[in-house]
């Protein structure tokens, strides 16, 4: 009943000072909310594919990067006893493909996997027989996502899906592939069929691609199969030509739930950051410690005002330890309400850190028994965080002091220089780090490639060779379209990575290469340029620069020995990058397509409104599929989604100072009114013996503004180092102006004069009786 009738006085108190109570739950209730989200990203990102029934039996096994040769799995069966199963999941040569049903067309990423793959992997089948649900290669099985919405209803067992011309029946829906390292699939397709519709995975009896599939195998229980790493190496440098060409002398061998933060080099895998996610921790515990020290210094400039309430309980027979419990008991009830609130916000904020994350959050978790325990833990702890110091503070009032008024005097300036100071130093610190990693991304996506980027689309083309001729006539003929040209491969989109040899001095040496092949309008649309033409007959093969070089070649060598057959040097094209300004310049094979060739996009260069174009494109498309809605994007889109993880951690950063400026302004308001209000008396002595308003606003606008600066010289130091350390990791990057530090001091101090002003001008042309009156009450 004690403890109820103090909370009782406590919340009468908070209502009587509403806006300390609603800068302190705001700022601790907002912070809050941020380290629920990230606490259940977290949670969900150190989770990933820990929730299948065998993984820690299962294993990747790849060459120097997470996939291999298609053809390996069957070999590896056969070779190692301790192999029970293997699974090959083919992923990136069918990605966001067409599919139809009854007249409806929707795209959808696709996979191909082994009849086991509901043997190995966890993901739970809705409907069908997990034994049988991949064995006929007329099967296909669809997500939960996806049968609603291309068939709309419950049960679509045996339901025909038209793949690319091709007839399937649905055999099975699987729960959507979340929380799992394996591409996030919306259609499972048997992998018996790969090698017919990308001939590269069977060439060599499934060993020409050495990167052509993702191979996991099952192996008994007690197997360490890392362990087979070497012997693997050994076995490989047998028949496995990057082996035995010595392009790579490493065998990957991966458990399951290691893949997630492996960062092994994949094009397929889903792969997370852990760097990022220590970042994020790290940026919402500084959120929370900013939101607990601004509840600290509210708390302990409010101790003179609560000091008569202290003093009668001392008077009245409360000791000392009962009122330093008390008002920890207080500092617990406020971290309860900021906590409900937090939740409650929490739902709300859900969409935006799903679209900053990249990532579904599932909030429902907060209500489990473990985690509502969690939770109640750390409510103790953050209210006996919080509230240490203030009761510290406030139970040691005398009595006596508050009838001297001294106790006020005591506490004016005792901890507010230390947390203010505090405040502006995290400020600064955020504010350039958001400064700095903005202007460094946008550094990135403008640099040179050597190639046009401005206004291009990139159109990817589902139809037959007939089909994609009527579709550039079309389309040719929009107003809002320049130019438009059929291409295999262009930068940033499905770019051929092609392993082999040349020769030079008689002597086979491996290379790797990029193969182009697109129409010449495509080459001019590009800027691409023609630095020799040797004016050869067909069949045309051209090298860029970086070939010539890395292949030792003269500009005028007539021909190279690639893969042991000669190829004539048609001409010399330049240089430029397969991805971003990040990325080397590659050696690039070359070649021009004929009207016969069928091509993998349209690439388009539109004039006018964008936006207006795209959607009449969109609809010549869609005519000409049945349907069928176009996938495509601007080649600027391309260039920045290959920064995404820069972008992200970005505008992280850019929310996360938003929130700690916006903390610190209401923080640093609340502390200048209480402040100015202790310093009442001081003012209205200092007006009684002849100082004029302006000098007394100058002094009060002048105290808060001098942490600023002290603040500033400690920040700059801080954030030079961090900011230096992450621009390290770019081979292209912005040199640290210090404009940027500057600027960043410069609007803390801006915010902090704003925030001061009002409260000192009004301080300053007050009446000074009105002082003395309050003084003496």
């Amino acid at each position: 009943m004690n403890i109820i009738s103090n909370w009782k006085t406590y919340l009468k108190f908070l209502s009587r000072n509403k806006g300390y109570t609603a800068i302190d739950l705001f700022g601790l209730s907002v912070s809050l909310m941020f380290v629920l989200l990230i606490g259940v990203y977290t949670w969900q990102e150190f989770s990933t594919d820990r929730f299948h029934k065998n993984k820690e039996r299962i294993y990747l096994v790849g060459t120097s990067g997470a996939e291999t040769a298609y053809g390996i799995a069957p070999r590896l069966e056969n070779r190692y006893p301790e192999v029970e199963k293997t699974c090959r999941v083919v992923d990136f040569t069918f990605a966001a493909t067409g599919c139809k049903s009854e007249g409806k067309g929707v795209n959808a990423s696709l996979i191909r996997a082994d009849s086991t793959f509901f043997d190995l992997f966890s993901f739970r089948l809705l409907q069908g027989d997990p034994k049988q649900a991949l064995v006929s290669s007329s099967n296909v099985v669809v997500s939960q996502s996806f049968a609603r919405k291309l068939y709309g209803t419950e049960n679509v067992l045996g339901r025909s899906l038209e793949i690319d011309t091709l007839r399937y029946t649905v055999s099975g829906v699987v729960e959507d592939l979340r929380h799992t390292s394996l591409p996030k699939a919306e259609v499972i397709l048997p992998a018996q069929e790969a090698p017919k519709l990308n001939p590269y995975l069977a060439y060599g009896d499934g060993m020409a691609n050495a990167g052509g599939a993702l191979l996991f195998a099952l192996t008994h229980e007690g197997t360490d199969f890392q362990q087979r790493a070497d012997d693997i190496l050994t076995w490989y440098k047998e028949f496995f030509w990057p082996y035995i060409q010595e392009q790579t002398d490493e065998v990957k061998i991966l458990p399951l739930t290691d893949i997630y933060f492996s960062g092994i080099n994949s094009i397929t895998l889903h792969l997370g950051d852990k760097r990022f996610v220590l970042i994020l921790m790290s940026i919402g515990i500084v959120i929370l410690f900013f939101a607990v020290l601004n509840y600290i210094n509210l708390t302990v400039a409010q101790a003179g005002f609560r000091a008569k309430e202290m003093a009668t309980r001392r008077l009245l027979g409360s000791s000392r330890t009962e009122l330093f419990w008390r008002l920890m008991s207080e500092s617990v009830l406020m971290c309860s309400m900021a906590m409900a609130l937090a939740v409650f916000f929490s739902f709300y904020a859900k969409p935006l850190a799903n679209d900053l994350l990249q990532t579904r959050l599932d909030l429902t978790i907060l209500f489990s028994p473990i985690a509502l325990g969690a939770i109640l833990l750390f409510i103790a702890f953050l209210g006996c965080l919080s509230g240490w110091l203030p009761a510290t503070v406030i139970s040691r009032v005398q009595p006596i002091d508050v009838v001297r008024g001294t106790f006020r005097l005591k506490t004016k300036m005792t901890y507010s220089k230390v947390f203010i100071t505090f405040q502006n130093f995290i400020t600064i610190v955020m504010l350039v780090c958001s400064l700095v990693m903005i202007f460094q991304i946008n550094h990135l996506i403008k640099a040179p490639l050597g190639y046009n980027t401005k206004n291009m689309f990139i159109a990817e083309l589902y139809l037959d060779t007939n089909k994609q001729h009527t579709f550039v006539n079309q389309v040719s003929n929009l107003a809002g379209v320049s130019r438009i040209g059929r291409a295999e491969q262009v930068p940033f989109y499905n770019t051929m990575n092609v392993s082999t040899t040349y020769q030079d001095g008689g002597i086979d040496h491996a290379i790797r290469m990029q193969m182009y092949r697109m129409e010449h309008v495509c080459f001019d649309m590009l800027g691409l340029e023609m630095k020799q033409d040797n004016k050869i007959a067909d069949p045309k093969w051209y090298l860029n620069e970086a070939a010539m070089r890395t292949m030792n070649l003269q500009s005028d060598a007539p021909k190279a020995v690639i893969d042991k057959k000669d190829i004539p040097i048609s001409g010399i094209i330049s240089d430029f990058r397969d991805g971003n300004i990040l990325a080397n310049v590659s050696p690039v094979l070359f070649q021009f397509m004929k009207p016969e060739d069928e091509a993998n996009v349209a690439l388009i260069e539109i004039q006018g409104n964008l936006y207006d174009t795209v959607k009449e494109i969109e609809t010549i498309y869609s005519s000409l599929t049945g349907g069928l809605p176009m996938t495509g994007k601007f080649l600027d889109e391309h260039i920045q989604d290959s920064f995404q993880s820069q972008i992200r951690l970005a505008k992280i950063v850019g929310v996360f100072t938003f929130v700690a400026v916006l903390i610190s302004l209401l923080g640093l308001l609340a502390m200048s009114t209480y402040f100015i209000q202790q310093r009442s008396l001081e003012v209205a002595v200092r007006k009684v013996f002849g100082s004029d308003n302006r000098q007394i606003l100058t002094q009060l606008v002048k105290t808060f503004l001098m942490y600023v600066v002290f603040a500033f010289f400690l920040a700059v130091p801080v954030a030079y180092y961090f900011m230096s350390d992450w621009l390290a990791d770019y081979s292209y990057r912005i040199a640290l102006n210090p404009f940027i530090f500057i600027g960043a001091g410069a609007v803390c101090l801006l915010i902090s004069f704003l925030t001061v002003f009002y409260q000192s001008w009004h301080a300053a042309n007050a009446n000074p009786i009105d002082s003395f009156r309050k003084a003496n009450q």
